[in-house]
């Protein structure tokens, strides 16, 4: 059993590109960049079955809509190994020093459609507003422990993925300049990840085994929104709600599966698999901005968002058998039945955009747009695996009627992370100099982090 609990401990999430492909990066892991920078609270296209279900009421007739990302994301992550205690191995910290990279490029889409029917409009969709696909390079690493060309990242992250699929319909009613709306939401998550674990728990080359965990659940979640239109063909305004998934904590279930090297220079043996709950909590979103058509062929967008990641306290792993996900202040469990925690302690975010509009004729609109946001992570808890930060963003695209109300658009967005050197972390150290107890303890997350994504957004769009 004491093998068993601490091999579970290898299962540390990253929850796969926290960066990965974000509002093309938004703030945590989130992936809300569908539609570009026509998808907004603002936007009365099929999109805002998402972003505001009150903004359908301004549609009209029927509208279909199918949207793809395609995003290019650069890390780094330098880190500079610990010295090693004096009851440590002489090798335990090999191949923990240096410098890992990677360059990732993974799509994603989205479909919805909308229908207006005198004052009541309705819309269905289905889109993924949190996921990523992230696989780190391998290095020359160190000929004695093979183990070590998975990079100084692995034992934070060697490649994951996180999918979470929402499936959305609702309406909205529409009594002269003001709409309300609101949808109801069926998701389905799903997180695979592979990282580096001593069965001690602590980082330890020469003891090193891989560790992969696979859990998926199923939730619901709502939205509401409004949108007015305060000056007649001039002047819009527009906020909505967007609930947690699962209304609170979830509870994915699926199994953790723990794999020792080749021997000699590791203890060979056979794959161990447990089955385990995962414990985490997801934010809820508050959005608002206002549209402004200057003249008939520009217009203004200034929106925003505050999204409360601060409900992220921990990502915790017990056995199915127990009901307890606890931990003490120094990191040891309460009880018997949690096997691994992994402290996030995030804060909320917020971001501010704007953005204009040139229709340079009935066919075509040119659009772009600038943005900032802050990142979720804290010093004490950044990771290489869930790497967050400040960033800057702008984007440019055009929109195009190429044939009988039938619109094609192209965007690109960059997003561009402030560099960040991380001196304090907390994963392996407590603030008083102690080491964090296991199940909590994680190889620390200080070093250098730089990060970089590009979006390209295609959507098409027919209106009926």
């Amino acid at each position: 059993m004491t093998r068993m609990r601490r091999g579970v401990l290898a299962a540390v999430v990253c929850l796969a590109s926290a960066a990965g492909s974000r509002e093309a990066a938004a703030a945590g892991f989130a992936t809300q960049h569908f539609g570009g920078e026509q998808g907004t609270v603002l936007s009365t296209n099929p999109t805002a079955v998402y972003y505001n279900p009150g903004a359908i009421g301004f549609s009209e007739g029927i509208h279909l809509y199918l949207d793809g990302d395609i995003a290019l994301r650069h890390a780094s992550w330098t880190h500079q190994a610990p010295p090693r205690g004096p009851q440590d191995q002489p090798d335990s910290q090999v191949g923990n020093s240096g410098t890992a990279h990677l360059f990732n490029v993974f799509a994603g889409p989205a479909m919805a459609a909308t229908l207006r029917l005198g004052n009541f409009a309705f819309g269905a969709g289905l889109f993924v507003p949190f996921g990523g696909r992230v696989n780190w390079g391998t290095t020359n690493g160190d000929p004695k422990y093979s183990f070590t060309a998975d990079g100084v990242q692995r034992w934070h992250q060697i490649d994951a993925a996180l999918t979470f699929l929402q499936i959305s319909a609702g309406m909205a009613y529409r009594l002269g300049p003001l709409s309300i709306g609101a949808t109801g939401s069926f998701i389905n998550s799903q997180i695979t990840d592979d990282q580096a674990k001593s069965q001690s728990g602590y980082v330890d080359t020469t003891a090193e085994e891989r560790a992969n965990l696979n859990v998926a659940g199923n939730n619901g979640s709502y939205a509401v929104g409004a949108m007015l239109e305060a000056i007649p063909r001039r002047l819009w305004l527009g906020a909505s709600y967007q609930a947690q998934p699962g209304l609170g904590e979830q509870v994915l279930k699926g199994s953790f599966t723990l794999t020792t090297g080749a021997a000699p220079t590791y203890v060979a043996s056979a794959p161990l698999v447990q089955q385990i709950d995962f414990h985490q909590s997801l934010p809820d979103v508050i959005r608002a901005g206002i549209r402004l058509a200057v003249t008939p062929g520009f217009e203004l967008r200034a929106y925003g968002d505050y999204t409360r990641w601060s409900k992220m306290t921990s990502q915790c792993i017990n056995t199915q058998t127990s009901n307890t996900c606890l931990v003490h202040a120094d990191g040891s469990a309460v009880g018997g039945g949690v096997v691994a925690n992994l402290v996030r302690n995030w804060k909320d975010t917020f971001s501010a955009h704007l953005g204009t509009s040139v229709f340079v004729s009935p066919d075509v609109e040119i659009f772009g747009g600038a943005g900032y946001e802050t990142g979720a992570e804290p010093d004490a808890t950044v990771e290489p695996g869930t790497m967050d930060g400040n960033n800057i963003s702008a984007s440019l695209g055009g929109r195009f009627n190429i044939a009988n109300y039938l619109f094609l658009a192209a965007s690109y967005t960059q997003l561009q992370f402030l560099d960040r050197t991380v001196t304090s972390s907390q994963l392996a150290t407590l603030p008083n100099g102690n080491p964090v107890a296991q199940p909590t303890y994680q190889q620390d997350g200080n070093g250098q982090y730089t990060q970089w994504v590009g979006v390209v957004d295609i959507n098409i769009e027919k209106q009926f």
